[in-house]
């Protein structure tokens, strides 16, 4: 159950924007919760020894090997695992919108068995519930991308940007509160450098969903930031593009991944409007040098049409017919 092959997660966007301060180790933790979650979600059975979910009366018993939280690293005396089980059992969800204000412990109870490898501990049927609560939407990530991380603001961002298509605006005060570190980073400089350029570095290298942003002022203050989301489909995991592929848009054995993508995360399209515009596509990828870098072009110009979808296919078949 090591996570080494393809998986794409769901994620509860109330959990992705929920108010948390957890280390990288803590986070594993709970990415492998939010795995176990999407498993019992589909009834997939774990039919293993190492990994078991039973019910309780107040939500779930959770067991999994130790191993599962690690980095590649060795942890013979389990000292990284005894504290992220320990701190992140002394720590809580907060979360709160228009309707509810809610304040639950994560997990209770933890254990590890030194010998058999293996940890234990159990999670609140409220925390479960959030984990699987997709009413006010999801965010659906590569959970071997999630669990590569080194810094968890990288995590974090990576959670927020995976998928999203369209710019996200956030004060300076919501980002500190969202990010655990409400009292550090005074200094604006400080949580660029210490926090955002950390997670758009890790991002940049190894995700295919990062970000650019730009400071948000009253004046001379700043107050926010407004992050724009960008897509680098050479650094998806090919297996799942593929699967997406397959299940949404018949033409794509005829475009290429890396066009596929880029329409439907840089310009929104959806698959039926690939589908429907296929030809123009196909021929516009053929003739044209550069199709990707062509398009990216696309990307600054697009957002002010007022149909971005219509302003893409005609550029593409205006270039295609300038091209002898």
């Amino acid at each position: 159950r090591t996570i080494k092959g393809s998986q794409a997660a769901i994620q509860s966007y109330i959990f992705t924007t929920a108010k948390y301060d957890f280390s990288a180790y803590e986070k594993r933790i709970m990415y492998r919760l939010i795995e176990f979650a999407q498993d019992e979600l589909k009834g997939i059975m774990i039919r293993d020894n190492m990994h078991k979910i039973e019910p309780t009366l107040f939500g779930r018993e959770i067991t999994m090997p130790v191993a599962d939280i690690l980095k590649d690293e060795d942890d013979k005396n389990h000292d990284k695992a005894k504290k992220a089980f320990r701190t992140l059992s002394q720590k809580h969800i907060e979360y709160e919108d228009d309707e509810i204000w809610q304040f639950t412990p994560i997990i209770t109870n933890p254990k590890i068995k030194k010998r058999e490898g293996l940890s234990k501990f159990y999670v609140f049927d409220e925390i479960w519930r959030c984990l699987l609560d997709f009413t006010k939407g999801y965010r659906k990530y590569e959970l071997v991308t999630a669990m590569g991380f080194k810094s968890v603001y990288s995590m974090r961002m990576y959670e927020l940007m995976s998928g999203q298509k369209r710019p996200l605006d956030f004060t300076f005060e919501d980002l500190k509160l969202r990010f655990g570190v409400k009292d550090k980073y005074k200094l604006v400089g400080h949580f660029k450098t210490r926090v955002l350029d950390i997670a758009k570095k890790e991002l940049d290298e190894s995700s295919p969903y990062s970000f650019n942003y730009i400071e948000i002022k009253e004046g001379r203050k700043v107050v926010g930031f407004k992050f724009f989301p960008t897509f680098h489909p050479d650094k998806q995991d090919p297996e799942l593009l593929q699967v997406e592929m397959r299940s949404k848009l018949s033409a794509s054995i005829q475009i290429s991944q890396e066009a596929y993508s880029y329409l439907r995360y840089s310009f929104e399209f959806k698959a039926e409007e690939i589908s429907k515009n296929k030809k123009t596509i196909i021929e516009g990828e053929k003739k044209i040098p550069d199709f990707i870098g062509f398009l990216s072009s696309l990307v600054g110009p697009s957002r002010t049409a007022k149909n971005r979808i219509g302003y893409v296919i005609n550029a593409i078949k205006k270039k295609t017919a300038e091209v002898k």
